[in-house]
């Protein structure tokens, strides 16, 4: 994930020299309990309006894609682009879409009171899969992850909470991993915490 930038400055992700780290006594031919992959997406964007707006819904359809969740707790999905609930008039746009790209789009479809933000720069993502994910997310707070399972694959269920004494925008794909979305400044804290907390089991970053 490391790209040469039109002012010849290298591009790299913020986890680039944790790739391949391993803790754990896990041999070769058992099951690894965690895998930690880092996502490289276009962009991150914080969004604001009035969902009950046409005008506003109908932007967001025809930029995104997608209807904006309402839902407290939930994300809609569209392609490789996420809206996440954050609050009543307030979602977390993921994309691999570049940033300026989208921002313009969505400045240019969208009218009236709205806000959007570009926060890419502060931000990574972190897709966690394996079978210690259930004891990891019950390690990093006191969230009722397990209450999930209850809803159904078919609900798309995202929060804001504290993760490991830092915080994380936590959602569950269709695959049933669950992928973080955190600051860039606490990428190498959660990193080595989830090293820690899912040794037992034997946890790699991978590359």
């Amino acid at each position: 994930m490391a790209d040469l930038a039109a002012n010849n400055m290298i591009m790299q992700s913020p986890l680039h020299y944790l790739k391949g780290q391993y803790s754990g006594t896990v041999t070769a031919n058992a099951e690894l309990g965690l895998t930690v992959t880092e996502i490289q997406q276009g962009c991150y964007l914080n969004l604001r309006g009035k969902a009950a707006d046409q005008d506003f819904a109908a932007g967001i359809q025809t930029i995104l894609g997608l209807s904006l969740p309402t839902v407290p707790g939930t994300y809609h999905s569209h392609g490789s682009t996420m809206a996440c609930w954050l609050g009543p008039d307030e979602w977390m746009v993921v994309s691999n879409h570049a940033a300026e790209t989208l921002q313009a789009a969505l400045r240019d479809a969208l009218k009236g009171h709205i806000s959007i933000v570009d926060v890419t720069g502060g931000q990574t993502q972190l897709n966690l899969r394996g079978s210690s994910v259930p004891l990891v997310l019950k390690k990093a707070g006191s969230y009722d992850f397990e209450a999930w399972s209850a809803d159904g694959a078919s609900v798309n269920r995202c929060v804001q909470t504290n993760f490991a004494k830092a915080t994380a925008l936590v959602s569950r794909s269709a695959d049933g991993s669950f992928d973080l979305t955190i600051r860039r400044s606490f990428a190498d804290y959660i990193a080595q915490w989830l090293l820690d907390a899912s040794k037992e089991h034997g946890c790699l970053i991978q590359g």
